[in-house]
């Protein structure tokens, strides 16, 4: 699987937060510390294989502080490019886990992730794919048998119980057997039953018969021990046999390949393959350009041909150009129209408003206004009359304090001053009667005519104006420019007629002169497109014969590729190619199923044409051997007889005891061992089985880790060596060294190759991301830039996330793999 997306619903310090991984397979976490970098992959791994619960230490379960939400999302890629979301939140045993199928828009069954991730459990995954610091001292533990013992672990399905079950005998085994032990059982027995034979040899008699019966036993004992030796000889016959058996379909399928001995040609490879498919795919490419062109072209040519109204327009381009010329005098001719038709409606409308009164009756109105006016300015000139007597009075009553006068003098004044105050109150009162009555007499009249006074003086001016202008020739004369102007419109869109069939005379001229400029316009721009399309058409057409000078020339160069490898044509390449391809896939398939048989091996399952005849000698190695185990049996029999007719002849009660307890012992050492014996072929069973379902694997890992080792040490060390207790590295110059003989970067480097391999060899069956938290920190500059191009390397298969606080890693991977945990 590959992880496209993490969403934290709350885990430790993240909740509510997404991270997208790139779209590659090397996926780089760069975080201080502190920065959530382990609790990120702890989020990871708890969603793929359960949250940790409280029972280990409630630190490793990461409850989030600010959030009741408890887990988190995986968006998953699966090997054949299916999608899914697995969501697992709190909850028993582990957490509660669902799927969602993107594809498909459904939730889906949750076993669906025990399929994908197969025998990888937690602890597997954290032996396989999870990696934090080197553990440089480790290096010097692993020997031969606990590599291949970590290999068989999850070499297949339920290889714990086998493996456990194997522990169980294999102890069991040395608890009641060990060559050089003391205290297991059977060796104190077969201890008690030597010296028990030294007490038989002192105590038995002399006796004649005692001695041939001890002579017949001797024989009985001789025969049986050949027979042993031959049913031996027989059982490890019986014993290659099978093993052949076992390796029988090893050999099968290394005979299926083909072994031709035809030599690997030079220029068939993938390499030549890709070289000519691009030049097929530029052929291929430039043929559909020039079919592009050839189909546009076309298009360009019907568009061209179609155009009836255009072929009419050019036509007569001459004859629309002199009408086209005419365009803003016409559109003057149009305006002036509307201009005469306004004005002899305007004229018709004030015909129609007018009311003319007669030239008497407009000059008695034009009196009275006059005198009203006049009397206005009047009334206003006098308003300082008004307050004249009073003036004088007042003067009048200065002087006399002033000047001394006599008080007939005084009263003589005043009689005047209030004579001629009253006499001008008088007259003052009559000429405010008359004023009121005109204006009532005005505004009666104003009223009438559908005016007010303040409007009187304008009507009686246009009144006099029509009374004096009249307005029926000037009608006369607009009503013949309108018609003039209108059949000159009427001749001049008639001659529009023949190019512009759709014209009706009957629309306005305005509507008439917008379609005949739209017409033009339109011919124009078409005449413009048709210009652009013949400079397109010329173009294509350069296109085109550049296209086929190509065409010719990547035919060439199909043609040379061809003649340089002495083929006749691209099937022919082809086959060769192919044929190429399977001989470098028969040798390797051949030297990979090589690894897992041995020449002797071979050499003697040749002898046989088929299993059914190694079947054959095998069911007659069993019988012979079934056919020595019965006489075995009589023999031990007559043996017993003996041995009872022995103890009959014997007259020592102590010996016969003492033989008796031989007996005894006898048959409680042949039980002890015969338990022994099934418990150590169980456990060669149980390591057989194991071998042969892990035998693919075991020599993958040994190549994958030599090969990672040299490409970490810029091949300074090309190979592995794995001994019974330790490991050996060979140097470029042929040189061996003991693990414990290299430096701590050596030793680190040679780690990381082993685990590394371990991880690639797995991922073959199960795709799970490999993880490496912070494994390089102790490497220098070097070694971390040639650690993270494996790395590189190793993501072209499975998914690789390593998660660093190294500040340097900008300088070894571009920023579109790095995801960036300081800037969340």
């Amino acid at each position: 699987m590959k992880i496209n997306k993490v969403d934290v619903l709350g885990y430790g310090k993240w909740h509510d937060i997404s991270f997208d991984f790139n779209q590659s397979n090397l996926q780089v976490i760069f975080g201080n510390n502190e920065a959530g970098k382990t609790t990120l992959l702890s989020l990871i791994e708890g969603i793929l294989f359960g949250f940790v619960d409280g029972r280990t230490g409630s630190y490793e379960q990461y409850k989030p502080r600010e959030t009741k939400a408890y887990g988190g999302k995986l968006t998953i890629t699966t090997e054949d490019n299916r999608h899914f979301i697995i969501t697992r939140l709190d909850g028993k045993n582990g957490g509660d886990v669902s799927i969602y199928d993107v594809d498909n828009d459904i939730e889906t069954a949750s076993d669906i992730l025990d399929k994908l991730l197969g025998p990888i459990d937690r602890s597997t995954f954290e032996q396989l794919f999870y990696f934090g610091d080197l553990d440089i001292k480790s290096i010097f533990k692993l020997s031969k048998d606990e590599l291949v013992n970590r290999i068989q672990r999850v070499g297949f399905v339920g290889s714990d119980q086998w493996l456990e079950l194997r522990d169980k005998i294999e102890k069991k085994s040395k608890e009641l057997y060990a060559p050089t032990g003391r205290k297991p059982e059977l060796n104190q027995k077969l201890k008690e039953y030597d010296a028990l034979v030294e007490k038989v040899q002192l105590s038995k008699g002399n006796l004649d018969k005692y001695n041939q019966l001890i002579e017949e036993k001797n024989l009985i004992s001789n025969k049986i021990d050949q027979q042993k030796a031959e049913l031996q000889k027989t059982d490890k016959e019986l014993n290659n046999l099978m093993h052949l058996r076992q390796v029988w379909p090893v050999y099968s399928k290394l005979s299926q390949i083909n072994t031709s001995n035809e030599p690997i040609r030079d220029g068939f490879d993938e390499e030549d393959v890709s070289k000519l498919k691009e030049l097929e795919n530029a052929l291929f490419l430039s043929s559909e350009q020039i079919k592009n062109i050839d189909e546009s072209i076309k298009r360009l040519t019907v568009k061209k041909e179609n155009n009836s109204e255009l072929e009419i327009y050019n036509r007569n381009r001459n004859q629309i150009d002199q009408l086209s010329q005419s365009f803003f005098k016409v559109n003057e001719m149009i305006n002036d129209l509307k201009i005469k038709k306004s004005m002899i409606d305007e004229i018709n409308h004030q015909n129609e408003q007018k009311s003319v009164v007669s030239e008497d009756e407009l000059s008695r109105v034009q009196n009275q206004l006059d005198e009203f006016n006049g009397s206005n300015n009047k009334k206003d000139n006098s308003s300082l009359m008004t307050f004249l007597p009073w003036i004088l009075v007042g003067i009048l009553a200065v002087i006399a304090l002033i000047i001394p006068m006599t008080f007939s003098r005084l009263m003589g004044g005043l009689l005047v001053v209030v004579l001629g105050l009253a006499g001008f109150m008088k007259s003052k009162s009559k000429n405010n009667n008359d004023l009121s009555v005109l204006e009532s007499q005005l505004n009666d009249y104003a009223t009438r005519n559908g005016i007010t006074l303040n409007d009187l003086q304008g009507w009686i001016n246009e009144q006099r104006y029509f009374i004096n202008h009249p307005n029926n020739n000037q009608v006369i004369q607009y009503e013949n420019d309108y018609e003039n102007i209108s059949k000159d419109l009427s001749d001049y869109f008639k001659h529009w007629k023949e190019y512009l069939t759709d014209l009706n005379a009957e629309d306005q001229f305005t509507f008439q002169l917008d379609k005949v400029r739209t017409f033009v316009s339109k011919m124009n721009e078409e005449n413009s497109v048709n210009i652009r399309n013949n400079e397109q058409m010329n173009e294509q057409l350069t296109q085109k014969s550049q296209l086929v000078d190509k065409q010719t020339s990547i035919k060439n160069s199909i043609n040379e590729f061809l003649r340089s490898r002495n083929v006749d044509n691209l099937d022919s390449f082809k086959e060769a190619a192919e044929k190429q391809k399977q001989l470098k896939l028969n040798k390797e398939q051949r030297d990979s199923i090589k690894d897992q048989i041995t020449d002797a091996d071979i050499a003697l399952l040749k002898q046989y044409k088929d299993n059914s005849e190694l079947d054959d000698k095998i069911d007659k190695f069993k019988n012979n051997s079934d056919v020595l185990k019965n006489e075995i049996l009589s023999q031990s029999q007559s043996f017993e007889t003996v041995n009872f007719n022995i103890k009959k002849y014997i007259s020592d009660g102590t010996y016969s005891e003492l033989i008796q307890q031989q007996s005894n012992l006898e048959s409680e050492i042949n039980d002890l061992t015969d338990e022994w014996l099934s418990m150590k072929l169980a456990d060669e069973w149980i390591d057989e089985s194991l071998n042969i379902a892990t035998a693919d694997r075991i020599p993958s890992f040994e190549k994958k880790a030599a090969e990672f080792f040299t490409l970490l040490t810029d091949n300074k060390y090309v190979g592995i060596k794995y001994l019974k207790k330790n490991i050996k590295v060979t140097r470029n110059d042929k040189e061996q060294f003991a693990a414990g003989e290299l430096s701590r970067g050596t030793v680190e480097q040679l780690y990381l190759s082993m685990i590394l391999a371990l991880s690639v060899v797995f991922g073959r069956d199960y795709h799970i991301p490999m993880i490496i938290d912070d494994g390089l920190t102790e490497f220098d500059f070097e070694r971390t830039q040639n650690a993270i191009n494996l790395l590189k390397n190793i993501s072209d298969s499975i998914q690789v996330i390593y998660v660093t606080c190294d500040n340097r890693i900008q300088e070894y991977v571009d920023e579109e793999y790095i995801l960036n945990l300081n800037n969340r």
